[in-house]
């Protein structure tokens, strides 16, 4: 048996659904104003950086405040930009995608700013992602579709992920996301995902070096037919697998699993009753996965 990295699943979720600071081992951090609302949070390093644009940044001892000019949604969307791509040119940011996400106080309300993806760990924007686990039945035993994120990847290079999963860019809806991924990632035909809805989303929130992880993720679950096999389009796969429920579970636990897609996976195997409400963690689980 392999080295456990976590000793059970809600070890697990404690560490990609419980941000540090609330266990005590993190410094506190610095909301980030956005007009009324508080739509991120920021490392004290971090606000000493945003120090160098106080034409941007209203910063005081407790809280930092955007100030645009004209204060409009482009407006606020151009003057973060320049600062983003400053810090990107120096290194501070990496992994630039040229891709906007959208920023607002609650998903589907009115949109604050748009942000590069790449920027949103630092700033501890809560960005959101829409993921598909693939499941397929072989000899009447169930199996799930495991995908090997390519080495090239900026985050999590070689972890294993859900079989489809992608952000959700500024102006597309989770519904437009998850067809578009379903596709790239897997070669997975519209003909396929007919029937295809959204059926809940789960929460996680982590510290990473650039700050902190904050991500909303819409979640959904697929039977494919026994003579499918799932296919990467656009390079950004290693490679898929199939794998037993037990073998998941036990990936999961070694930590082969990136955070968030080692989430959705739990959440999955949840609705799959493993576990069943009789564990003394299912409440555990299903609370710290709720949004």
């Amino acid at each position: 048996m392999r080295a456990r990295a976590y000793a059970n699943l809600l070890a697990f979720l404690r560490a990609a659904c419980t941000h540090a600071s609330h266990l005590g081992r993190e410094l506190p951090l610095v909301p980030f104003y956005v007009r009324e609302h508080a739509v991120g949070w920021l490392r004290p390093s971090f606000v000493e950086e945003l120090r160098r644009w106080p034409h941007v940044f209203e910063i005081s001892a407790s809280w930092v405040a955007l100030q645009a000019n004209p204060d409009t949604v482009t407006g606020r969307t151009q003057v973060l930009g320049e600062v983003t791509r400053i810090l990107a040119n120096e290194g501070q940011i990496r992994g630039w995608r040229d891709e906007l996400v959208s920023i607002s106080h609650h998903y589907a309300a009115p949109e604050l700013l748009r942000i590069e993806r790449a920027a949103t760990r630092h700033f501890g924007m809560v960005a959101y992602g829409a993921h598909l686990n693939g499941y397929v039945r072989r000899k009447g035993m169930a199996h799930a579709w495991i995908s090997r994120r390519a080495t090239s990847k900026a985050i999590d290079p070689g972890k294993l992920d859900n079989l489809v999963g992608g952000r959700i860019a500024a102006g597309s809806t989770v519904d437009e996301t998850i067809r578009k991924e379903a596709w790239e990632e897997a070669g997975i035909a519209p003909a396929l995902l007919e029937d295809l809805n959204c059926i809940g989303a789960i929460r996680v929130e982590y510290t990473v070096p650039e700050g902190l992880h904050r991500e909303v993720l819409f979640v959904h679950d697929l039977w494919l037919p026994e003579d499918f096999t799932p296919r990467n389009q656009d390079g950004e796969v290693g490679e898929i697998q199939c794998f037993k429920f037990e073998e998941v579970l036990d990936a999961v636990l070694c930590g082969d699993f990136s955070l968030d897609a080692g989430a959705v996976m739990i959440d999955g195997m949840i609705r799959q009753g493993i576990p069943l409400p009789e564990d003394t963690q299912y409440l555990d689980l299903v609370r710290l996965l709720k949004p």
